[in-house]
């Protein structure tokens, strides 16, 4: 270190970086996912690190000369692959993991913002990760709950039952767009289970729909996926 005064800052932005990362990372962890407060908190304390040392390289070995922007362009495209990492298809071909991936990425331009010392838009950027994500998964889940459109994962304990559900949305005016057979992760060997899109014809109350579909006898089990 060149200085006392460089030492205290560096040491204040990477403990700033792994607070606001950490931050972030804990609504993450609450909603169970594999991410949570650590991954993100050496996430942004990492690129905090890398902008940091940017700024020490252009500063003192580069003598002014270069790019500047050049280690952020990196880190922010780096970071697409560690958010890759956390994307997955489910068995009952549901995504899963794309608001992890995208906190992740944002997480990281908030660290390289305070490795810069751009204290405000780096507290700021945490501060609308962790306000936002809970209203907006609220606004998702009723936009969700009432949309025309439904994908539900169902088990029953035997054929009849999956012929007696198709017709059963025939006859409430519900189009079934595509049915497909799943023969893993089910109750019993014997059940039959299938994931099932549905074009309900209007908005309508997706739980009202589950609540008929739980009426059915011979059902063993569904879930909107």
């Amino acid at each position: 270190m060149e200085s006392s005064g460089f030492g205290w800052a560096v040491l204040l932005r990477l403990v700033l970086a792994s607070l606001c990362g950490g931050l972030i990372g804990v609504e993450r962890g609450m909603k169970g996912q594999a991410a949570g407060s650590r991954t993100f908190s050496l996430v942004c304390m990492g690129a905090a690190l890398a902008m940091l040392t940017n700024g020490y390289i252009f500063e003192h070995l580069a003598e002014g000369t270069g790019d500047v922007t050049r280690m952020a362009a990196q880190v922010i495209s780096g970071i697409g692959f560690l958010g890759a990492g956390t994307i997955m298809m489910t068995s009952h071909n549901h995504v899963k993991g794309l608001t992890t991936a995208a906190a992740l990425w944002v997480t990281a331009a908030v660290g390289i913002a305070i490795g810069c010392g751009f204290y405000l838009g780096g507290l700021a950027g945490m501060a609308a990760v962790v306000l936002s994500s809970d209203m907006y998964l609220r606004l998702d889940r009723k936009i969700v709950a009432r949309s025309r459109y439904m994908s539900i994962y169902v088990e029953g304990v035997n054929e009849e039952f999956m012929l007696h559900l198709v017709d059963r949305f025939r006859e409430a005016g519900i189009k079934v767009m595509n049915l497909t057979r799943k023969s893993k992760n089910q109750w019993y060997q014997k059940d039959i289970g299938a994931v099932i899109e549905l074009d309900l014809g209007k908005r309508k109350d997706h739980g009202e729909v589950l609540e008929r579909i739980r009426e059915m006898e011979d059902l063993r089990y569904v879930e909107e996926v």
